[in-house]
């Protein structure tokens, strides 16, 4: 077929173009995870561990203090600090996560709350190492928000003396 021969309208292959680049546009049009648009995470800026050896702190038995500052940078919705968790432990001892104040901690919009993050153990052995604290946050004093990455803190233990202020 010569050029002055050929069909008017659209070819098949003028169609095929087309939806070659409808793909792409339509997997871009895909909804953003509800954590993208739920707010910033908070800011938590952990201290020294301490030491606490039996029974110095009435409501810790034995174990690591770590004061820490909890910052909410969101305007607008409360953060909720609703578990936490201890993993990557290289102290060679049990540790069993707690806080004080107990959970879940709220903090305001824009407020600034100091807490305990608490490593109890049976043992309170001047040990040296480190373990992460994993922090699970989220806008429901429940539990039930889940839409937001945890926050690791990595706590190097140099070998902690005693003396921890109790909370």
């Amino acid at each position: 077929m010569s050029e002055l021969e050929q069909p008017k309208g659209v070819s098949r292959r003028t169609v095929t173009k087309a939806m070659a680049w409808a793909v792409p546009a339509v997997a871009l049009a895909a909804p953003v995870p509800a954590f993208a648009t739920s707010g910033p995470a908070p800011v938590i800026t952990p201290g020294a561990a301490c030491k606490s050896p039996g029974n110095s702190c009435k409501s810790f038995a034995k174990g690591y203090n770590v004061p820490a500052t909890v910052y909410n940078p969101d305007p607008v919705k409360t953060i909720y600090i609703t578990a936490l968790a201890i993993t990557n432990n290289t102290l060679g001892i049990t540790l069993t996560p707690s806080t004080y104040p107990p959970l879940p901690i709220a903090v305001a919009p824009g407020a600034t709350v100091d807490i305990v993050l608490q490593a109890q153990s049976t043992n309170s052995a001047n040990q040296a190492g480190s373990f992460d604290f994993v922090v699970t946050w989220g806008h429901a004093s429940d539990g039930s928000d889940h839409d937001h990455s945890p926050i690791v803190l990595h706590i190097s233990v140099p070998g902690t003396p005693p003396g921890c202020v109790c909370p």
